[in-house]
């Protein structure tokens, strides 16, 4: 059975969340009151006047934070998960809410303190919740609120997972110690400090003697089936949750999504952005951004030109075969920044390379023109690129296009580069741009690629600004 202790710490949890999310909800309440107390009507007799509203409210908040596990601990979730789940809980609150409440007030219904009501609840749960949890990381940072866990297994998945437990404290978890039949695998987790209390049988000892919430098993798949199916009988038999660490084999790459046939469970994999609706959004952002850019700056297009043209003989524009997304081929534009004949010269200088790996690239390159080294220097030549992202060809951004030889060099890893669409700015030219050699490139493209949000996507860009101003790293 589940420690009475456990159980206790369970129950107060949610009701200190209940009672605190109660509070918060009845200050946004409150606050709205005095706001919007009418001339000749006293605050009190306003806000009760009112009183359904929150007491309706609370109600199904309730309902949908029990429901979606809100007053539970969310120690293995971040912080942008959890808003979401928050979110979410608020929308089937208010949902709720405004029919009873079109149902029993009827024609006394306020729809604008209600909306706002709605506004100042959400607005409050989500900023106190923030300063709560906030608190509850300092707290567990302390050394408190340690959360008691069981590990199944001595290999390198569950040496991982320790190193993550041990390493990020405020998620407050607290290991007991670690279950492994081979004696041999036992130093894999014992120079972390943890005490190995048996082999994979003693599992129900264990729980029985030791306050354990929650299990992490990951044996040996292939040979420990039979393990994995007792560590399930035995802590459904005492009502203790357990996971099993579901990186089987060494998948650094491909995200896992699971989902279902009918009832059996299925683990997909993939190494690209799965989030349509956020990369139809996406698609939308770059489509406004790059017109509302090309209108802007077009009198800066003719001013290049003009400087151009009168520095050097040659075309204003210069079209370059580039790799796209899944290896599709386009021309990208750009000013011309060096001499009409360039692309002839490149072989002759080639022992001026001065980046690793299949890139060439010169600082002070002998080619350029006058206006060339300007225009450079703060990515002016880079502004044409507006129309590739105007046809789709590329986004505001993604990893640099490649030319076509770069590709044929690419290892395997580094082709991954190519399974997204190319960007004019990333965390490449954010970083650095020709400080980073060509490997720490690829690793800001792919961690990019990794964690793709549309948050980062705008913090890059803000980041692009700068860069570009400073003219750090541009040749």
């Amino acid at each position: 059975m589940t420690s009475p202790r456990l159980v206790r710490d369970h129950v107060s949890q949610a009701i200190v969340l209940g009672v605190l999310d109660g509070i918060y909800i009845l200050i946004a309440y409150w606050a709205l009151v005095v706001v919007s107390e009418p001339p000749g009507v006293s605050v009190w007799s306003w806000g009760l006047s009112h009183s359904l509203y929150y007491v309706t409210f609370v109600l199904f908040w309730c309902w949908e934070a029990i429901s979606r596990g809100l007053w539970e601990s969310a120690r293995n979730e971040d912080f942008a998960t959890y808003s979401f789940l928050m979110l979410r809980a608020m929308l089937g609150a208010i949902v709720f809410t405004t029919f009873v409440l079109v149902l029993t007030v009827n024609g006394r219904l306020e729809p604008p303190f209600l909306a706002a009501f709605f506004v100042f609840s959400a607005a409050a749960i989500c900023l106190l919740r923030s300063v709560t949890q906030a608190a509850v990381i300092l707290f567990r940072l302390q050394g408190f609120d340690r959360h008691p866990v069981l590990i199944i297994g001595a290999n390198d998945r569950t040496a991982h997972l320790v190193e993550i437990m041990q390493s990020r404290g405020y998620h407050g978890y607290r290991i007991e110690g670690f279950l492994e039949s081979d004696p041999a695998r036992a130093p894999i987790l014992e120079k972390y400090g943890i005490p190995h209390l048996g082999s994979f049988e003693s599992l129900g000892a264990v729980l029985d003697d030791r306050t354990i919430g929650e299990v992490y098993a990951a044996p040996p798949v292939r040979s420990r089936y039979d393990t994995i199916q007792m560590v399930e009988r035995v802590c459904a038999d005492r009502r203790v949750r357990a996971y099993l660490v579901a990186d089987l084999f060494p998948l650094r790459i491909a995200k896992r999504r699971l989902s279902y046939v009918h009832d059996v469970p299925l683990v997909s994999l993939s190494t690209i952005p799965e989030a349509k609706a956020e990369l139809a959004l996406k698609r939308a952002v770059d489509l406004v951004g790059s017109t509302a850019l090309l209108l802007t700056l077009w009198p800066a297009f003719v001013l290049t030109g003009l400087l151009i043209k009168l520095d050097s003989r040659g075309s204003v524009f210069y079209l370059q075969e580039r790799v796209g997304q899944n290896k599709r081929r386009f021309k990208m534009w750009k000013f011309r920044s060096m001499r009409a004949d360039a692309e002839n010269e490149r072989d002759l200088l080639e022992d001026l390379n001065e980046v690793d790996g299949p890139v060439f690239k010169i600082r002070d390159d002998p080619r350029m023109t006058r206006a060339g080294k300007f225009i450079r220097r703060y990515s002016v030549d880079e502004f044409p690129q507006l129309i590739n992202v105007w046809l789709g060809h590329m986004s505001l951004v993604g990893p640099r296009p490649p030319l076509p030889h770069e590709v044929e060099n690419y290892t395997w890893d580094q082709r991954r580069r190519l399974s997204v669409k190319p960007g004019m700015t990333g965390l490449w030219q954010v970083s650095g741009r020709n400080e980073i050699d060509f490997e720490g490139w690829v690793k800001l493209d792919l961690a990019y690629i990794d964690s793709w949000s549309l948050w980062q996507d705008f913090i890059i860009l803000l980041r692009t600004f700068r860069a570009v101003l400073g003219g750090r790293g541009a040749s």
